[in-house]
């Protein structure tokens, strides 16, 4: 138990370091870029952060659900195979975009999420196996350097195309840290000498990993619909309106991925707690936690934007407060994702992800044509109540967990909410 404690508060005081780093330095570079720029290099990160979510190809849950460092050797290499095929086979996916982009020669960069890919694997290895001290230490030291980077590149007043490669080297550096410190200590490269073995293990890795991954890859797209859409109905200056107040929360919406990281290794590893009970506490938290974050923001809002962005970003006030009342919608349809992996279910996630991705799809067309920039934040908050509740609740393999995300919501207004938390790391 006290591994698991040690994990959260270790993951949680890097997301605590890195969020004030990438605060300071996300506000330097839009300060530095202005309205239009930053869209486009708004743009860049969202296609970014895609090509990072399809090339992982659903297999972080997978590797992390592994029950023992035994079944972790025995799968490792097969895994690694994977990864780079799939790393090769979007890289011409990548190549063949760039060629669209024209004279966007920054879009070059794209390659560098390709090419980190086979590596995350390594990192994989830290977060099944509950090592997130080192973990972090390396994740918090590239974000400073990084950081450093980036706010020495505006006041030498660098162009887009150097700016936009201290945001793609992250993933790269880690990779290859994490690479290694890992083959430094430990072999993992167990080769597997029979074919039919080696078919069995490719073949359960694939029925896992595939309909995480394109319900991943779904819910990745859903989230930057927005922006997205953003720049074929309206403008690029409209982007860089929105993403300004977007970036400001970014790194709070990464939480429960942090968090589902470090709980789904340990829930599936412990035999004594009742999952059901654990998973109803846990999205009790997030929801509180969540709360308690969003609403003091939005009421903050209309003095941080100004005072962080400049007076060219007082449009990005609206845009901010309803993207952080969206928030607790967003973090429960992230980490209610446990439910499925620890129950096998990946592929009725991909229909609640792919409904919810529809109507993204449709209520940003109606809203953004309405609304503009505010208009695409309500779409937001509007599309991810519908999957954290609505869509769970129509399908009768899902609807237990919607059931338990209502009650979640009852619990956090009860008076023993508080004691009962303990439990989530300390089982009784």
């Amino acid at each position: 138990m006290k591994k698991l404690t040690s994990n959260i508060a270790f993951l949680m005081s890097e997301k605590v370091i890195v969020l004030l780093i990438g605060l300071l330095s996300n506000v330097v570079v839009i300060r530095y870029l202005g309205v239009e720029n930053f869209g486009k290099l708004a743009l860049f990160q969202v296609y970014y952060a895609l090509i990072v979510s399809i090339t992982e190809f659903g297999l972080r849950r997978v590797y992390s659900s592994l029950q023992s460092v035994k079944r972790e050797k025995l799968v490792f290499l097969q895994t690694l195979k994977i990864k780079i095929l799939i790393s090769f086979i979007f890289s011409l996916v990548v190549v063949t975009f760039i060629g669209l982009r024209g004279d966007e020669t920054y879009y070059y960069w794209l390659l560098l999420a390709v090419l980190a890919s086979p590596l995350e694997l390594y990192v994989y290895h830290f977060e099944a196996n509950l090592k997130n001290d080192l973990l972090v230490k390396i994740r918090v030291t590239v974000a400073i350097a990084l950081a450093i980077l980036r706010i020495a590149l505006c006041f030498l007043k660098a162009d887009l195309y150097l700016i936009a490669i201290s945001f793609a080297l992250n993933n790269l550096i880690i990779n290859i840290i994490c690479c290694f410190m890992v083959t430094r200590r430990d072999s993992f490269l167990v080769k597997v000498k029979s074919n039919s073995a080696k078919k069995i293990i490719t073949k359960h890795i694939f029925e896992r990993s595939f309909f995480f991954w394109v319900s991943m890859v779904i819910v990745q797209v859903n989230m930057r619909t927005d922006q997205l859409m953003l720049s074929s109905i309206a403008t690029v200056a409209q982007v860089g309106i929105y993403a300004g107040a977007y970036k400001l929360i970014e790194q709070l919406m990464a939480v429960p991925s942090i968090l589902s990281s470090v709980f789904l290794p340990y829930i599936s590893k412990n035999k004594e707690i009742n999952k059901d009970d654990y998973l109803t506490k846990l999205y009790a938290f997030i929801l509180f936690t969540t709360l308690i974050i969003s609403v003091p923001a939005v009421l903050c809002a209309p003095y941080i934007i100004p005072l962080l962005l400049g007076n060219g970003f007082e449009a990005s006030v609206p845009v901010f407060q309803i993207l952080c009342l969206s928030f607790p919608f967003l973090a429960l349809a992230n980490i209610s994702g446990l439910y499925y992996s620890l129950n096998m279910l990946e592929k009725f996630a991909v229909f609640r992800n792919a409904c919810g991705l529809g109507s993204s799809l449709l209520l940003n067309y109606i809203f953004i044509k309405e609304f503009g920039t505010n208009g695409a934040a309500f779409s937001v908050m509007i599309s991810y109540f519908l999957i954290s509740f609505v869509y769970e609740y129509a399908l009768k393999q899902t609807r237990k967990n919607a059931v338990m995300k209502l009650k979640a919501v009852k619990f956090i207004f009860t008076p023993y909410f508080y004691s009962e938390l303990r439990s989530l790391v300390k089982p009784r």
